[in-house]
């Protein structure tokens, strides 16, 4: 069984969950500069892909088609972090 680390971030219109392996989200701790693709989600009745941008101190979330859902300081997004089992 592998673990892997459940962020829950708030974006100011609701709330989504992204799945990252553990040593990803230890690079993303220790402020390096990652881009994952997220699971996608609800934008207006249609499934968008969303990108997130992870570097030292802060998160940029987009989607495919340019809309910025979150900029700014990674503290500030982040309500939990649990660790998951898959």
């Amino acid at each position: 069984m592998s673990s892997s680390i459940r962020l829950t971030i708030s974006y100011g219109y609701d709330i989504h969950k992204l799945d990252l392996p553990k040593n990803t989200y230890d690079k993303v701790k220790n402020g390096e500069l990652i881009e994952v693709v997220g699971q996608g989600f609800a934008i207006e009745g249609s499934l968008k892909k969303d990108f997130w941008i992870f570097g030292k101190g802060f998160l940029e979330v987009y989607c495919e088609d340019g809309f910025e859902v979150y900029s700014g300081e990674l503290d500030d997004a982040i309500l939990t972090v649990e660790t998951i089992d898959l």
